[in-house]
């Protein structure tokens, strides 16, 4: 095979895969909009679920309630993983690494193992299955992406400028604030960005520690489909696969790329190479 079949076949292989990644995404959008219910076909145009999903069903106080709860973890997961992630830089690349293998260790570990260990650890101090023991839980789940995302960004900035700036009298934490926090911004972001995600779809650790009479949107999502499929869920998670595109979009208009936000930027790359 010659270079441009080649390259014909990687083109191709690339499509197949986007095709895998959105064909369900664009399906359930337009069966949000399908008054049948179970399917594709007959296909009859409708805003019924929508009506039905903001007027009687339970889904969407579920979703908000979701994602305030998501915002809670996340932003003690950032403040906390934003100051791990400092207390790192103390240290030697040896022994740094080594605390950070550590904190990245509940990624391995299954959820479902750290949410029964969580779910045993609380009922024996006696907070069981609450608010709190689901906040801790979930924050313990999502801490270790912080920190991986806002380490790799302490990694990899350049140091020059906090070393002169101490040479002109700054104090630790003027030379923090000014001058090394914007520079693991894009850090904290993508950790932040990840936090919500996983704090929001965490089914598992919320299904373990919610409190009893409290519904999630995963875990009413669950218990509504083992009672049977509903086709307001189809309106729901159109709603959010919008508001997810909406964020990307938001994201690239402030400047933000993948590579910026993972410290994979095309400057920081130049430099290295230079």
């Amino acid at each position: 095979m010659n270079s441009k079949g080649f390259n014909r076949a990687m083109v191709a292989c690339l499509w197949i895969v986007l095709a895998f990644m959105y064909i369900p995404i664009i399906a359930i959008i337009g069966m949000s909009f399908n008054a049948t219910p179970y399917g594709m076909f007959p296909y009859v145009f409708t805003f019924d679920w929508y009506k039905i999903l903001f007027t009687e069903s339970n889904l969407l106080p579920a979703c908000v309630f979701s994602l305030k709860f998501a915002f809670g973890v996340t932003v003690a997961a950032i403040i906390i993983g934003t100051m791990a992630s400092f207390g790192l830089q103390a240290y030697s690349p040896k022994w740094s690494n080594r605390l950070n293998a550590l904190i990245q260790l509940p990624i391995i570990i299954p959820w479902l193992v750290t949410a029964i260990s969580l779910l045993l650890l609380f009922s024996f101090i006696g907070a069981g299955r609450s608010m709190v023991s689901m906040f801790f839980g979930n924050l313990i789940v999502v801490l270790p992406y912080v920190v991986l995302l806002v380490n790799g960004r302490f990694v990899s900035m350049d140091r020059t400028p906090e070393s002169a700036a101490r040479l002109l009298g700054a104090g630790p934490v003027r030379v923090f604030f000014d001058i090394t926090l914007p520079a693991i911004v894009p850090g904290i972001m993508a950790g932040g960005i990840m936090a919500m995600i996983m704090c929001f779809n965490s089914f598992v650790m919320q299904y373990y520690l919610i409190p009893i009479g409290t519904q999630t949107l995963p875990t009413l999502v669950f218990t509504r489909i083992r009672s049977g499929y509903q086709a307001d869920l189809n309106a729901l998670s159109a709603i959010i696969v919008l508001v997810a595109v909406g964020i990307v979009i938001l994201l690239v208009k402030l400047g933000f790329s993948a590579g910026s936000l993972f410290g994979m930027s095309s400057g920081s790359s130049s430099k290295k190479g230079e």
